[in-house]
């Protein structure tokens, strides 16, 4: 398979030139488990193993490579290789590392533990945030995955996936567009082929695509009907309540016959927000320009006069709920801020200390 069909342009050329040039191969990560990986290079498929110096020089998760990531390996064998280096991500969709020690729920938001990211999966073009209407539809779960994936730097579409199975379906596209008036959003069912065509425009040679969700929303039930096989292992519904079995135990990027890349995830029971800030001004928008308008530049959208929350509020044009999901998420991303200030410097006085001890 040629490179360009894996995802590489001039983007992944320039950063490779130096490994080029030391005689090392270009390669895709396919699949990752624990410290294995399977990476594609035009000369074929290869397991691959870590470097000792990359091992030594890797100090957090985000540093290891990850489902999508272009590396630069050296071949040993007809099937295997060492993995040497990744090359910068063009973009990466990252959650809040969800197994840490010495957490508990405060207010709602998860705090203590491990403040790491864990990569999903990288350079990704295309996010497909997939959502169940089989009692599966959580606009607050929808919000998160939307600031989770514009934090990303890939394009976020939305798809409302069992509509077969739900009588009202322009109510929870109106509950989308209330939320997110510049994603696309599309009803469908792989069941009864219902705006399944709708996968030709995004399934272009050199993108790469993924699927998000949680558990049971049908993220494998789609790959396997985009690549007319039991490609990804499925379980029929559970009969006690009708949801989906969990399936996909692990990332992996699979190629389509258009030449695009596609990546399936594992359901994600635990969402925890890995993003600045400055994010929230593109997944609340419409709250940023309703606070631009306010008497106060402080103002705490509470009981201030001239508060164009609180008006909008009032007048129905922001709900309640939509308000409270921004603060939710505000206040989650100001925890993960201060939390990650005071790991950085913990990680930077122990890594300095073990160079002292090695020196």
């Amino acid at each position: 398979m040629s490179l360009e069909k894996l995802g590489w342009n001039t983007y992944f050329q320039d950063n490779f030139i130096p490994y080029s040039n030391n005689g090392f191969v270009a390669a895709r990560v396919i699949t990752q488990y624990k410290g294995n990986y399977i990476v594609r290079s035009e000369k074929g498929d290869f397991n691959s193993k870590l470097s000792g110096k990359f091992m030594y020089n890797a100090d957090i998760k985000k540093d290891y490579p990850a489902v999508g990531d272009w590396v630069a390996i050296k071949i040993i064998s007809d099937t295997e290789a060492i993995i040497y280096a990744i090359l910068p991500r063009k973009s990466y969709f990252a959650r809040k590392l969800a197994i840490s020690g010495g957490r508990k729920i405060k207010n709602g938001i998860i705090v203590g533990g491990n403040i790491e990211e864990q990569i999903i999966g990288s350079n990704i073009d295309t996010a497909f945030i997939v959502s169940g209407l089989d009692n599966n539809f959580n606009i607050c779960r929808i919000e998160r995955y939307i600031t989770l994936v514009r934090s990303s730097g890939a394009n976020p579409i939305i798809l409302l996936n069992k509509c077969d199975l739900c009588n009202n379906i322009s109510h929870y596209l109106n509950e989308i567009y209330s939320i997110a008036t510049d994603i696309d959003v599309y009803s469908i069912s792989v069941l009864k082929n219902i705006n399944m065509d709708i996968f030709d425009k995004f399934l272009c040679s050199g993108k790469t695509v993924v699927f998000l969700g949680s558990s049971g929303v049908g993220k494998s039930t789609i790959v396997n009907f985009l690549f007319g096989d039991e490609k990804q292992k499925t379980n029929a519904a559970s009969s006690s309540n009708g949801k989906g079995r969990h399936t996909t135990t692990s990332s992996q990027l699979v190629s389509h016959s258009s030449g695009c890349s596609v990546i399936d995830t594992p359901g994600i029971r635990e969402l925890q927000l890995w993003a600045d800030e400055g994010i929230l001004s593109e997944s609340f928008q419409e709250i940023y320009s309703l606070i631009d308008k306010c008497k106060y530049s402080n103002c705490n959208h509470d009981k201030e006069a001239g508060c164009a929350v609180k008006d909008a509020i009032e007048d129905g044009t922001l709900t309640i709920e939509r308000f409270n999901s921004y603060k939710s998420q505000l206040k989650e991303l100001k925890i993960l801020q201060d939390n990650k200030k005071s790991y950085s410097n913990n990680r930077i006085y122990n890594h300095h200390k073990r160079n002292m001890k090695r020196g």
